[in-house]
């Protein structure tokens, strides 16, 4: 995808399963940025955020209230700069983004927490609402798969399943 593209400036929003080495390298050769979600199986990624936010502090925590869809949702959006890389490979990665989510929904109270970085350097406001942004494509892109696509309705053991879940 990043190699096929000759556009630059473009912030490339991936899942942690679209990403490695290789991409954000071709990300940043491309002269462009990325902003990535982590997940705890990606310990040579996730084992250093978990350092920066034990030994240092925030440099910015943005605070949004969020009553909708029956749910009433408090985000924090907390970004820490990154003074010193882990490692060569990743030394253009410059922020790294906690986000909390905790409220109540349906009666139940409920936390989550994750965890991204990114090879820019925005304020706490700018980065939430990139990090809404591109969940925003997601939960409308599944809702299509979903309901549309009726793909949780189908049988994928066998047929056509490759061609169905890339329509």
């Amino acid at each position: 995808m990043v190699r096929n593209t000759e556009l630059t400036d473009i912030i490339f929003t991936l899942d942690a399963l679209h990403y490695n080495r290789v991409t954000h390298q071709e990300i940043i050769d491309s002269n462009n940025d990325d902003l990535i979600t982590l997940k705890v199986n990606q310990l040579n990624l996730y084992k250093p955020v978990e350092e920066v936010k034990k030994n240092s502090q925030p440099v910015s925590i943005d605070c949004e209230d969020d009553k909708s869809h029956g749910r009433d949702l408090i985000r924090l959006t907390s970004v820490f700069n990154v003074t010193h890389p882990f490692n060569s490979v990743w030394e253009h990665i410059k922020s790294y983004i906690k986000v909390e989510r905790y409220g109540e929904r349906g009666g139940e109270e409920y936390y989550n927490c994750a965890y991204y970085i990114s090879s820019l350097v925005e304020s706490d406001q700018t980065f939430a609402r990139k990090i809404r942004g591109h969940w925003n494509i997601e939960n409308q892109l599944h809702w299509v798969k979903d309901v549309i696509l009726a793909l949780h309705n189908r049988d994928m053991n066998g047929g056509n399943q490759n061609a169905m879940t890339w329509v």
